[in-house]
């Protein structure tokens, strides 16, 4: 018996129980908390996907779904003409030198994104900075209203006594 088929037979075991305790419950309208009823509605969702899982699992042989794929004889039928090369092989030189593009790119991407971050960075001071000031404005504001409250004024961007 393959793997999957042995995960197969064990989502089906525990979807069982599942089900069994989920449905029978819903049945008997005996839910007296909302736990139990999330209880059951969890019960019976959970053993409806591991049902519906474990009979795909048995029912299939890959994760693909594609029934009578088998890996082992793979390019036997090819004819001995299909399988000759006739292009010379690509030299390790060439391989192994990056274009020009790909460095430029390189180059960009990293400047980029460095400035990217750099701009991120930024607008986090900026909120940081921009929160302080309104801070600093709250308590200016209520500083002058307690002033003003105790009887000075403000004339000319200078406090005095009225």
């Amino acid at each position: 018996m393959t793997k999957r088929k042995k995960q197969g037979l064990i989502l089906l075991t525990i979807s069982v129980p599942m089900l069994w305790f989920g449905f029978t419950n819903f049945m008997s309208d005996t839910t007296s908390s909302n736990a139990l009823g999330m209880m059951i509605a969890i019960s019976i969702t959970f053993g409806g996907l591991f049902a519906i899982s474990g009979l795909i699992m048995l029912a299939t042989k890959n994760s693909l779904g594609i029934w009578d794929i088998d890996d082992k004889g793979r390019g036997e039928s090819l004819l001995a003409s299909q399988t000759k090369v006739e292009d010379p092989p690509i030299q390790k030189e060439i391989i192994n030198q990056p274009t020009k593009k790909v460095n430029e790119m390189a180059e960009t991407t990293n400047t980029s994104v460095e400035m990217m971050k750099r701009e991120k960075e930024l607008e986090a001071r900026r909120k940081e900075l921009e929160g302080l000031l309104e801070e600093v404005r709250q308590e200016e504001t209520e500083l002058e209203q307690n002033l003003q409250a105790k009887g000075w004024v403000k004339k000319d961007g200078e406090w005095g006594i009225e």
